[in-house]
């Protein structure tokens, strides 16, 4: 068996699911809550205790990465299998938590125009995040729109196949961010965002 892990990195809570990567079958499910919330229930001050504090960004990202770790333990004992079996994890979070999680500059995400360090989609070594997984996996992180629209807009946006719509079609997910996504066939994408 080759496992995969789906993470959705949110400001509130953390879940994740892990996969069989051949068959797509969901094997097991674990959540936490975001060990970050005592910085700040809302993002912005997170972004401020990072630029605040010294070190204070490694802090945070250790803080997620070590409840991250956590859950990978819960997701194999669940499914009996062993973490070398963990081949992919996939990980999608509001803009400020995957700046956070990767140790990106947050400095220009508080103020407007409110911009990412990148919108690429990044992929990162998992023993370079202390995570233990198969030898050579990686972490994927998707890609941010922009300062308010993160790469959970773009993990819905995908999993619903609204950049395949044959109509016009809304997508809206409500978090601690609330994003809307207007689709016109042979149109494109336009994105929208404001706090819940």
């Amino acid at each position: 068996l080759v496992g995969g892990i789906a993470v959705d990195l949110g400001s509130t809570k953390i879940a994740a699911s892990l996969l069989d990567l051949t068959t797509g079958e969901e094997l097991a499910v674990a959540g936490a809550l975001n060990p970050q919330i005592s910085y700040g229930e809302d993002v912005i001050s997170r972004l401020a205790y990072v630029s605040q504090t010294p070190d204070g960004g490694h802090m945070l990202a250790g803080m997620l990465r070590e409840t991250l770790e956590t859950l990978l333990s819960e997701l194999t004992e669940h499914a009996d299998i062993s973490r070398e079996q963990v081949a992919e994890i996939c990980l999608a979070g509001n803009t400020a938590m995957t700046h956070l999680f990767m140790e990106l500059p947050v400095q220009q995400l508080a103020i407007s125009p409110y911009v990412a360090a990148t919108n690429a989609a990044l992929d990162l070594k998992v023993r370079d995040l202390d995570l233990k997984a198969a030898p050579g996996a990686y972490v994927h992180v998707l890609p941010c729109i922009g300062g308010f629209v993160g790469a959970d807009h773009v993990a819905m946006i995908l999993a619903a196949r609204l950049d395949h719509a044959d109509q016009i079609t809304l997508g809206i997910d409500i978090g601690t961010n609330t994003e809307i996504v207007l689709s016109k066939p042979g149109g494109g994408l336009t994105s929208v965002s404001c706090a819940s």
